[in-house]
């Protein structure tokens, strides 16, 4: 049986639960950790069911605590919380496997993903498709698929999922991309002809097929995410990219 089997579908909270009532076990990653005095601390999850969610675990940071070594990032846990405010608390966490096997650049990888979400997603809002794609891009990077394209693909999804999506072939104007124009990203338009333009109509239409074979196809795939996101993510710099930029030859 998949773990994924024991997890509830996905419901809002109702307002007939009470601070003590526990919600069903979820399927769910650690995104990150704050410690809260001396022994516990503040877990933010991306859940199947609902979302973005923090919560305490009491004595996580306990040298004895069979929470320390199940709350890793990258390992699946099931997870169930109780509470009706912003924090919550965790009632029960138990993991079926270890944590994915991520190292070097694919671990730094993984770790702008986790910030990615962390900046985008609002609390308690169920998505779904965002947790499918993260889990499915952590399997790609603990494979070490190669990186690029996993970060763009999930990058392009997340975009999509969050209402800030666009097609990659049709202009603005609805007219189909031409493989020999030359467009720009407008951030409310979309994709605009324009003699000049960034990104070719060549490589965009690869990118909307997932075609990332050519170096410059996936140069301009990056510039175009990386233009997408800026307005959402704002002017604080993603600690990840820094990391990866230190530590490696390539950058995200």
């Amino acid at each position: 049986m998949n773990y994924y089997d024991k997890a509830s579908p996905p419901t809002h909270l109702s307002s007939r639960h009470s601070k003590h009532s526990v919600s069903p076990l979820s399927a769910a990653y650690l995104l990150h950790t704050r410690p809260l005095g001396e022994s516990n601390l503040i877990v933010e999850l991306i859940t199947e069911t609902h979302g973005r969610i923090a919560a305490v675990a009491n004595g996580a940071k306990r040298k004895n605590s069979a929470m320390k070594s199940i709350l890793q990032p990258f390992r699946p846990v099931l997870v169930s919380w109780r509470g009706l405010g912003d924090l919550k608390t965790v009632a029960r966490i138990e993991s079926p496997t270890l944590a994915l096997p991520l190292s070097r650049e694919f671990l730094y990888s993984g770790l702008y993903l986790n910030e990615l979400l962390l900046r985008l997603l609002g609390k308690e809002d169920p998505q779904p498709q965002i947790y499918s794609h993260y889990h499915a891009t952590l399997i790609a990077l603990s494979k070490q698929q190669e990186i690029e394209t996993s970060l763009r693909l999930f990058e392009l999804s997340l975009l999509n999922e969050l209402g800030h999506g666009f097609t990659l072939t049709y202009d603005n104007t609805g007219y189909p991309i031409q493989t020999d124009w030359q467009y720009r990203y407008h951030p409310e338009l979309g994709l605009m002809s324009k003699v000049g333009g960034k990104f070719s109509g060549q490589h965009l239409l690869a990118i909307a097929n997932h075609d990332f074979c050519d170096k410059i196809t996936r140069n301009q795939a990056k510039a175009l995410t990386r233009q997408a996101l800026a307005p959402l993510l704002g002017s604080k710099p993603l600690h990840s990219r820094q990391l990866f930029a230190r530590r490696s030859s390539h950058n995200i």
